[in-house]
């Protein structure tokens, strides 16, 4: 086998078989000590008449999970003694006879088998700490530690090397990374840095340091195992589970071959809109993972499988965005795939794959970009170091989901990302975003300058980016509630609020006491708007996108809207639709494609139903396209019909008659 190539190049035609993978399965167990029938029930027959079924593009299946024990007779690691047949081999087999990659799930940071068997691998919790504080994750290894070199690469290779496996998927990662205060770490802190008191929290002199430390310790890891999978298997692809997704906006540094992430199994919807917009950006393939099952009970229990609307739709999210798709199932205990989950799962794999043709391979089209920045997340991200699922990410959410429901093309932008690309988009938007870098400022500053639309929001705004914004401080920031004008009513808002005095800029709205315009008003400007150069700057003096986040007040929304219009950035595409409707722009050769993404649902949903039955259509749905000139067609895909269209002085004027889940409007050159 040929060595690693230098430099690494993740997109390679015909080593990275990612790049051309649409619909996924994944099948996982996380073997045990206490499982009895591991593979007793698997044969080639029924797993071959199952994937004939769904017709994936590639397999995931179980290899190592959390407790560590293995579900293949390992030479090198700990075999769970319930393994009756060797599930993987037929997995192998009968993937390789359908001309299927075989992707492993071994989870990596997390392992219990390991620590038990070597307790000096263990992460060690800081001083005073009572024992199983760790929570979740509770068999965290250390990066410091033999356990990558001793065992992870070992087991890895001898995947390879027994099963000629296609892939590492490999999970329990950055998600599962706590700060490790044993002697290797300490002492190896202090000598790269200088510092030797060791923070023992967040709230601790130094910890911004000795998190990113660990987050250096955590990248030197998957570094050191994928360059060891790539040197015994150049085609043999590794990604880690969530690196380089919301939870670590890092520039990409280290060699993975692709991005991925199973979403949350309940709400997960709300988990794709973001991740697959961040992602989408980042410069590698990508797919996303839905749960087939979900639960609403406590302990991860009382699972039941979802239905083909809920599954569809969170397809839809992810499929528009010109991501890979895959869906989790667990296999029973014997590995006996539950027939009627695997019909489930192929009617989502037929309404994915109609709409195939025109979201596989497409580009966004710039249009507003919403800042996700490393600068403020690692800085609020608190005592978990990639903290997918706590609220530093917050603002980034609100302030996406309050452009797409004004009917906005957005992409989601780290720092490097967005600076790169800035004078693409026609509105940059920056949600609370502390500590910008000096770098950051100046592309920002360049942009409004040469005619750019920046809207900045955070009680922080006129200390941080007070020049450009024409305000300054005016006392402390207020906590609270207030309320804004929007038409002849008023929002509810939250603070922390910043007071400000006008230094070149004129205010937009003022903090009213109670909720009746032209009564209650004061004269404290929240919202202001700067003209700078050719650009403007609008900013909102509070934690306003945060608020949203939170809530999804109507009238917070319909405020955005008036904002936007007074802003008027020249999109490509208006959209007249209710907010639940979603567009994704994107580009594929001669195609423009208008998707049209319906996030509705029949049965309200809450807190004790997450579950979607069915998701009611949405019509008539109007878009105007500014087209220079008549398009040779538009359709809409994939149903052919159900759109009427006019082209007139530059505008393409398209109806819908009805959007069903994901309908497209394709507009052919």
């Amino acid at each position: 086998m040929r060595r690693n190539p230098t430099p690494w190049n993740a997109n390679e035609p015909g080593r990275n078989w990612h790049l051309d993978v649409f619909f996924g399965l994944h099948y996982d167990l996380h073997a045990g000590a206490k499982d009895t029938e591991l593979g007793a029930a698997l044969t080639d027959e029924h797993l071959r008449a199952e994937l004939e079924k769904v017709r994936p593009d590639w397999v995931q299946c179980d290899c190592k999970g959390h407790a560590g024990w293995t579900s293949w007779p390992t030479a090198v690691g700990s075999t769970s003694p319930g393994m009756v047949r060797d599930a993987l081999r037929i997995h192998r087999d009968v993937t390789r006879d359908l001309g299927l990659p075989l992707v492993m799930h071994y989870s990596g940071v997390w392992d219990n088998r390991a620590i038990e068997l070597h307790p000096d691998w263990a992460r060690v919790g800081p001083p005073g700490e009572p024992a199983g504080k760790e929570g979740f994750v509770t068999g965290g290894t250390c990066n410091l530690s033999g356990y990558t070199d001793e065992l992870m690469i070992p087991q890895l290779l001898e995947l390879i090397e027994k099963y000629d496996v296609d892939g590492f998927w490999v999970d329990g990662e950055n998600w599962a990374v706590r700060a490790c205060y044993c002697g290797r770490c300490t002492a190896a802190f202090t000598a790269e840095t200088g510092i030797a008191e060791i923070p023992a929290a967040p709230d601790a002199p130094h910890w911004a340091e000795w998190a990113a430390f660990h987050r250096r310790l955590f990248a030197a890891h998957v570094r050191k195992y994928t360059d060891a999978v790539h040197a015994a298997k150049p085609s043999c692809l590794v990604c880690s589970n969530w690196m380089y997704t919301v939870g670590q906006p890092d520039a990409i540094t280290v060699p993975v071959d692709y991005l991925s992430g199973d979403f949350s199994w309940s709400w997960g919807l709300n988990s794709s809109l973001i991740e697959g917009r961040f992602m989408d950006g980042r410069g590698l393939s990508w797919n996303l993972m839905a749960w087939g099952f979900t639960t609403t009970e406590g302990g991860m229990g009382g699972w039941t499988f979802k239905p083909v609307a809920h599954l569809c739709q969170e397809a839809a999210s992810v499929i528009a965005l010109g991501g890979a798709f895959q869906i989790y199932d667990n296999p029973q205990r014997s590995g006996h795939l539950t027939n009627w989950h695997q019909d489930t799962l192929a009617e989502v794999a037929r309404f994915c794959r109609a709409r195939q043709p025109w979201c596989q391979g497409t580009e966004s089209v710039p249009q507003a970009a919403v800042l996700h920045s490393a600068s403020h997340f690692y800085a609020h991200a608190g005592e978990v170091l990639m903290a997918n699922w706590q609220g530093a990410q917050a603002p980034v959410n609100g302030a996406l989901h309050a452009l797409l429901e004004n009917g906005c093309q957005v992409d989601v932008r780290a720092e490097d990302d967005l600076m790169a690309h800035i004078g693409e988009y026609k509105l940059v938007l920056i949600p609370e975003q502390t500590n910008p870098p000096d770098a950051l400022k100046a592309a920002v500053r360049a942009y409004v300058e040469a005619g750019g639309i920046v809207i900045l929001s955070g009680a922080n705004v006129a200390a941080d980016w007070g020049d450009l914004a024409g305000v300054t401080p005016d006392g402390e920031a207020k906590d609270g509630y207030f309320y804004v004008q929007v038409g002849r009513e008023a929002t509810t808002l939250k603070g922390p609020r910043q007071p400000v005095a006008l230094a070149g800029a004129g205010a937009v709205r003022v903090a009213m006491r109670q909720q009746e315009p032209g009564y209650n008003d004061t004269d404290q400007p929240v919202i202001t708007l700067n003209r700078v150069g050719a650009g403007a700057v609008l900013a909102l003096h509070s934690a306003f996108f945060s608020h949203f986040a939170a809530t999804h007040y109507p009238r917070t929304r319909a405020l955005v809207g008036e904002l936007l219009d007074l802003l008027a950035p020249d999109f490509q595409v208006a959209m007249d639709a209710p907010a639940r409707l979603h567009l994704m722009l994107r580009r594929k050769g001669n195609l423009l494609i208008a998707h049209l993404f319906n996030t509705g649902s029949a049965h309200p949903t809450g807190p004790q139903q997450s579950i979607v039955e069915a998701v009611p259509p949405v019509g008539p749905v109007t878009l105007r396209i500014t087209l220079a000139h008549r398009p040779k067609t538009v359709y809409l895909a994939p149903r052919m019909e159900g759109l009427t269209w006019e082209w007139r002085d530059g505008v393409l004027a398209a109806t819908v008659a009805a959007v069903g889940i994901l309908d497209s409007v394709v507009v052919e050159a």
